[in-house]
């Protein structure tokens, strides 16, 4: 509300009254009469109706009355009335402070009272009052109170005239809110004119820019955008008018000098018939700074800061596209550290990364410029190379040099260790045509060399370059094997030597030939390992010997749990525990009638994997067997981490039993160790007497080998399961 306007003493005429009334605030303009032709002072003491008459003629936005000098309402015009929804019997001849019109704020029948003192002497009001309409909606009204006088001086009514401003009020609020919400809004805002000159900057842009409002106002955009000379700026108003809008990238300039990337986005407006840009502003530094970090993350390796696998192959790619136009070779090492299982446990996952760290500097001093390292994986890396010839492509001098870098003792944590690694190469265009071939060659002869030993190097070999005929024509028997039906499972029943009954059965991969008749497995596994066949072998074997123990239990046999030998690339799926359980389903056995044997070495590849698999596979039901154990790495501290629920002594110890003091020693503390772990343990290969007795006495109760029985045909071990022993109690 404003404050109350003290007028002059005179007061208002009448004439003048009417003039307030009807002229141009209220957009009705009437004539002054000749003087002699109409008196408005004898009209209001003669003909006060003929008043009454041309206030109701008002627009229907001006409230008008007449009050008494002691405030009592004398007449209310038609809008007046209409606003509350009133009679006019129900208001006049009441104290105008009484009435409807002022019964929402107490404060403002206050002010009323004071304007109709002042009006009494002679003084004008005005002010913002709150009325409540006749739909119940709160409109604001700018009222204002005239004295009227008499030819003699002495006020002889008071007019009280309002008029409706809710609308303008409201947008008088909506344009402050909107004044500022722009000036405290996050993003710069800018109104650029026609000369290209700023008109308004929020304080946003001002704290962009380092500048005072006062000093960036009036300022030429030339001034802040380098780019936006006269002529460009022009050009762009043009350009924007069209358009309507238009996005942009730029640079601004600080008033420290310093430039900064910003995106402009502007909106061209009309206004009073003049062009104007209204732009929005962003400051890049931190977006770019953002785009930039994630570059880095997507593409380098956060541990080592070499580049990872997506950034190698865009390289690789980029090379072969070259090398098409050069005609020169490309070459890919991948590089896979050996057991670094291994030394995570022994210096926890921080000593790792030391390692790791270490063997990234080594690997790129070795390569020449403009050779490209990366890292690919938790222990592996690559290295591509563009060479002249051909026969350099795989020459000994770079693998040579890996290889004895990497093996160089290092020092981690105050201790000594020594790492090995293995090396799978392969080249475009003779091992592949893309980055995707490449690198899957290159994987599988680094698996090649993992398998004959580690800690070497080989390049990839293709079926049709292998010089081995004896090889490729196992291979080519081999593809087809599966699908000609040529595999079966034969099972070696495990032995209860207190009773002499089987108490389950390992399965084995047998393979019969038409041709060739019987192969060993010693000679084709190694193969179906290297093409990847054993994946689908593997399968095959896990879905016979579940479907065939379910055979034996529906016939009333009780076989006991069968195991089935995992192989290192089955064990090294990520989904191998889904697999095996919608394998369990679709066969229908019981999940504790399965137990899968995994070797050490599997095992400690990687840790925190393979406890990973094995606890979903456990949780599932599922026995868990170690086998060949005591010939790899195991110690204490690994049976604690693994879910473990049987070892099997590797036949070497138990082989050696009666003559070597030391494999007695060994199958010995296995034994104790496993009973002290509450774990099943079961001695393979036993073949004598002797070498049963000795280990019945170390408290071994569970064992398997030619002394009970040879891996049998599926029909043998059903005779056997129905006899109930092996014929022999021991």
């Amino acid at each position: 509300m404003t404050d109350k306007h003290r007028g002059s003493r005179k007061g208002i005429r009448p004439l003048k009254f009417l003039q307030s009334i009807l002229g141009a605030a209220f957009d009705v303009r009437v004539s002054r009469p000749h003087k002699e032709h109409f008196n408005i002072s004898r009209m209001l003491r003669e003909d006060d109706q003929h008043v009454c008459e041309v206030m109701d003629r008002l627009s229907p936005s001006v409230f008008a009355g007449l009050l008494t000098v002691n405030g009592v309402l004398t007449y209310a015009n038609k809008a007046a009335l209409d606003a509350i929804g009133a009679r006019a019997e129900d208001v006049l001849g009441r104290p105008f402070d009484a009435t409807p019109w002022w019964g929402f704020s107490d404060q403002g029948r206050q002010r009323l009272r004071d304007a109709i003192r002042a009006a009494g002497q002679g003084h004008t009001s005005r002010f913002d009052v709150l009325i409540l309409d006749r739909n119940g909606r709160v409109r604001t009204m700018d009222f204002t109170l005239h004295p009227v006088y008499d030819d003699k001086g002495n006020v002889t009514y008071m007019v009280p005239s309002a008029r409706d401003i809710t609308e303008r009020r409201q947008a008088e609020r909506e344009l402050r809110l909107t004044q500022f919400a722009v000036d405290h809004a996050r993003g710069a805002m800018f109104q650029i004119d026609a000369d290209g000159r700023v008109r308004y900057a929020n304080r946003a842009a001002c704290d962009m820019l380092g500048y005072a409002r006062e000093d960036l106002t009036g300022r030429l955009l030339s001034d802040i955008d380098p780019t936006m000379t006269e002529g460009v700026w022009r050009e762009h108003l043009h350009e924007l008018k069209a358009q309507g809008s238009a996005r942009l990238e730029s640079l601004a300039r600080r008033s420290d000098g310093g430039l900064i990337p910003i995106e402009v986005t502007a909106t061209y407006i009309e206004y009073e018939g003049e062009p104007v840009s209204f732009s929005y502003v962003d400051d890049l530094t931190a977006r770019r700074a953002s785009e930039e970090r994630i570059h880095y993350l997507t593409r380098f390796d956060g541990l080592t800061r070499l580049p990872n696998r997506t950034a190698l192959h865009e390289r690789l790619e980029q090379a072969i596209e070259s090398a098409q136009l050069s005609n020169s070779p490309v070459a890919l090492l991948i590089v896979g550290l050996d057991r670094l299982g291994l030394v995570n446990d022994a210096l926890g996952h921080a000593g790792g990364d030391e390692v790791l760290r270490a063997i990234a500097e080594r690997l790129s001093a070795c390569a020449e410029t403009p050779a490209t390292v990366a890292r690919i994986g938790g222990d592996e890396f690559a290295i591509m190379y563009t060479t002249d010839t051909q026969q350099d492509l795989h020459a000994e001098y770079w693998t040579q040099r890996i290889l004895e870098s990497v093996s160089e003792p290092l020092r981690i944590n105050d201790q000594e260790i020594c790492v090995t690694c293995s090396i799978g190469s392969a080249a475009y265009p003779f091992d592949g045509a893309d980055s995707g071939e490449l690198f899957k060659n290159a994987t599988s002869a680094l698996r090649r060399a993992k398998g004959r030993g580690r800690n070497m190097h080989l390049a990839y070999v293709s079926a049709a370059d292998n010089r081995d005929p004896e090889r490729l024509a196992l291979e080519l028997a081999l593809r087809g094997a599966l699908k000609h039906g040529e595999f079966s499972v034969h099972y070696q029943p495990r032995i209860d030597v207190d009773s002499g009954a089987p108490v389950g059965a390992e399965a084995l991969l047998r393979w019969h030939h038409p041709h060739m008749g019987m192969i060993s497995p010693a000679r084709f596994i190694p193969v179906a390992e290297e093409t990847g066949l054993i994946e689908s072998i593997g399968e095959w074997v896990l879905r016979a010997a579940c479907e065939q123990n379910r055979l034996w239990r529906e016939s009333g046999l009780m076989p006991g749990r069968i195991g089935v030998n995992l192989s290192a690339r089955q064990f090294r799926h990520a989904d191998l525990a889904l697999r095996v359980v919608q394998l369990l389903k679709e066969t229908g056995l019981d999940p504790q009638h399965l137990e899968l044997e995994l070797t050490e070495s599997m095992l400690m590849e990687d840790v925190d994997t393979a406890v990973a698999t094995m606890t979903c596979l456990k949780n599932y039901g599922v026995s868990i067997a170690v086998d060949d154990f005591g010939t790899g790495y195991s110690g204490l501290s690994y049976l604690k981490r693994f879910p473990i629920d049987t070892l099997k002594i590797d036949q070497s110890f138990v082989r050696e039993i009666t003559s070597d003091p030391a494999s007695a020693a060994i199958a010995d503390a296995i034994i104790a160790m496993a009973q002290r772990l509450n774990l099943d343990v079961i001695a393979e290969g036993v073949e004598t007497p002797e070498q049963c007795r000795l280990l019945r006495e170390s408290g071994c109760r569970y064992m398997q080998g030619y002394l009970f029985a040879r891996p049998v045909p599926t029909e043998d071990l059903t005779k056997l399961l129905r006899v109930g022993h092996v014929g022999r109690h021991l």
